[in-house]
């Protein structure tokens, strides 16, 4: 494979990814949540391949190339996090690290696109790897505060234990309100702050990913362009 075929094909890949993986992490309720998973799991095997084959492209060392291999790294850790049977704390851990690596990446990669000012396209590749650092960044922060709650809410189902075995003599004439919470496990709950950050930043990383398309797209056909005879 040619460097220009292989950088298409891992702006391609890169790009279907994380948009299989926005949609993926975006609550629903028409896709269940075990649905969604394996949409986000397929999403970042497809951006960790896509930036490894965009890494592949480059010949010599750059910070573009850098930055997709921090990239990749970011994606298998995130990946990691999904398919290990983990505690849920180690695994949100896990995806935090990994979306923080990655928008190192993508911030790395912002950097090694001013080496060559000359290139075409060049604003649509900054602004693409720059959405997708940024969106890697909303990720990381809505996975940070998904983390406390889980935290949170552990320690308060601990305290709660604690209380009903302390309790046991008004467990029967108590806790009515308490019996009512469990007794529709299938009310529609309202996402949270952090899940809605980090669905936004989930989009905000594909637009950026679809902008780096685009712009080898359009590298492409002012290559092919310049090649033809005049």
């Amino acid at each position: 494979m040619d460097s220009q075929f292989k950088e298409t094909f891992g702006s391609w890949t890169q790009a279907i990814g994380t948009v299989i993986s926005a949609v993926g992490g975006t609550p629903s309720n028409v896709l269940d949540e075990d649905f969604r998973k394996n949409l986000d799991l397929i999403g970042n095997e497809l951006q960790a391949t896509g930036n490894a084959i965009l890494a592949d492209s480059e010949d010599t060392w750059s910070l573009n190339k850098f930055g997709n291999q921090i990239q990749a790294i970011g994606n298998s850790t995130v990946i990691l996090g999904l398919v290990i049977d983990f505690d849920e704390v180690t695994k949100k851990e896990l995806i935090i690290k990994g979306n923080l690596i990655q928008a190192l990446g993508g911030g790395t990669a912002v950097a090694g696109a001013y080496e060559n000012p000359d290139e075409p396209e060049q604003a649509l590749n900054v602004t693409g790897n720059m959405l997708q650092a940024i969106g890697n960044s909303m990720q990381a922060i809505g996975g940070i505060s998904e983390l406390r709650n889980s935290i949170l809410e552990k320690d308060q189902e601990s305290d709660e234990d604690e209380t009903q075995d302390e309790d046991d003599e008004d467990k029967e004439e108590g806790n009515e309100e308490g019996k009512q919470k469990y007794q529709y496990p299938d009310l529609e709950e309202k996402p949270t702050d952090g899940e809605l950050i980090q669905t936004m930043g989930g989009w905000i990383q594909a637009v950026g990913s679809v902008l780096n398309l685009i712009g080898q797209l359009r590298s492409n056909s002012e290559s092919q362009s310049d090649d033809e005879p005049a």
